[in-house]
């Protein structure tokens, strides 16, 4: 074997290689969408709805019955 077969001289002498890598950029992500409510929640959270509506219409019946019944013993007299 021949001593300029593992000289590496040349190596050390050189320029080092650049490499070019491509500039990032941070690019803002989405939000993400929120999850869509399956049909058994939608109806759930309805039927909460109607049972609050419910018990306003029930606290307002009760008090036109009591403005009602004030309004009748008062004309009965």
């Amino acid at each position: 074997m021949s001593e300029h077969a593992y000289d590496i001289t040349y190596l050390l002498e050189s320029e080092p290689a650049a490499v070019k890598a491509p500039e990032l950029r941070a690019v803002p992500a989405r939000p993400a969408a929120p999850p869509r409510p399956s049909l058994a929640e939608v109806q759930e959270a309805i039927a909460r709805d109607l049972m609050q509506a419910a018990e306003a219409h029930e606290e307002l019946i009760r008090q036109y019955l009591c403005v009602m019944g004030d309004a009748t013993q008062t004309a009965a007299m």
